[in-house]
């Protein structure tokens, strides 16, 4: 009598979790969305445009630290990393070298990120630790690099990333092929399972025979590729480099993670999820502004979601329990 996978049982049950959780976040974006089309009397090719420009940076940053987050660990280095590669762009493009400049600024957020999980992976320090302390020296490198505000990219990079086709803005282009890509990677690759093994239980990843080291440094390597995207994305954006750009994606990016219902805790999550969360976080500035709120309250509301988006999944975590112990009784009663 063939036994089922327990492996593929308990793939299935976080899949099944974390969409349930990045269902939640759409809905929030939805409702944020809703909101500001009643506050706005509409939603035009410029309020779009806004939106989702702000928008692409942070859903980069975000899907970067899911991949991380998913492992059970945290880069608190992806806003050094995307203020590096941000100023790395800008000083390149700026020497003339503008087709060297993209490559040099992913280069540089894939190498940042290929450091960090070689630290945490065979220097076994704890990645709260490890994160901070290179942030700190990612920072450094983008002062050398770029002292002050500066710099120039050329106008293609700005139009392939704050730029519009018609009425559609490229961003949103981008925002779309994130989502598909983050679904492939973590559904249809050996790396994305191996990335929800590792976070549900790094034991177990180890006795099924999961490179547990190769795949924790991969995490990290894609979180450095994808907030090298986001600093270049941002060179674009602002037509310049700035040494001090990346700085709040550090916080808005876990935030926008655990609102699009990616587990703290590891294992069980999405990048759709996260991206989500990130639209929101655009959207709640938006909010403010049509509601001629000022938007220092931007910072209270974005915890108070958090908060509630903590709150909504550990709920839905017990009732889940709950009723999985319940069928097991029933299970059990019948046999």
């Amino acid at each position: 009598m063939s036994h089922p996978d327990p492996w593929a049982r308990r793939r299935s049950v976080w899949r099944r979790l974390a969409w349930q959780r990045a269902y939640t976040a759409a809905a929030l974006t939805l409702s944020l969305f809703v909101i500001y089309l009643v506050l706005n009397g509409g939603f035009g090719a410029i309020e779009a445009l806004g939106i989702t420009n702000a928008a692409l940076p942070l859903a980069l940053a975000a899907a970067g630290q899911t991949f991380v987050i998913l492992t059970n660990g945290i880069d608190l280095s992806i806003g050094s990393i995307i203020t590096l590669a941000n100023v790395t762009c800008a000083v390149v493009a700026a020497d003339g070298h503008a087709a060297l400049a993209v490559f040099a600024a992913v280069g540089v957020g894939a190498a940042a990120g290929l450091a960090n999980g070689v630290i945490v992976s065979y220097l076994r320090i704890a990645p709260l630790i490890a994160t901070l302390a290179t942030g700190s020296i990612y920072f450094g490198f983008a002062l050398i690099v770029l002292p002050n505000p500066g710099g120039s990219v050329p106008s293609w990079l700005s139009s392939w990333t704050s730029g519009s086709i018609g009425s559609l803005p490229v961003a949103a282009i981008w925002l779309a092929l994130a989502i598909v890509l983050g679904w492939l990677v973590l559904r249809r690759t050996k790396f994305g399972l191996n990335l929800q093994a590792l976070g549900g239980n790094e034991s177990a990843a180890w006795s099924a025979g999961i490179h547990v080291n190769r795949t924790r440094i991969g995490a990290y390597v894609a979180s450095g590729f994808c907030s090298g995207l986001a600093g270049l994305v941002l060179a674009g954006l602002t037509q310049s480099g700035d040494p001090t750009i990346g700085a709040v994606y550090l916080l808005d990016g876990v935030a926008a993670v655990v609102i699009g219902g990616t587990s703290l805790a590891g294992g069980v999550g999405t990048v759709a999820g996260s991206i989500y969360g990130a639209i929101a976080l655009s959207l709640v500035q938006s909010v403010l502004l049509v509601s001629d709120v000022s938007t220092n309250y931007q910072y209270i509301v974005t915890g108070l979601i958090v908060i509630g988006a903590l709150l909504a999944h550990s709920i839905h975590g017990n009732v889940g329990a709950r009723l999985t112990q319940r069928r097991q009784l029933v299970a059990e009663g019948v046999d």
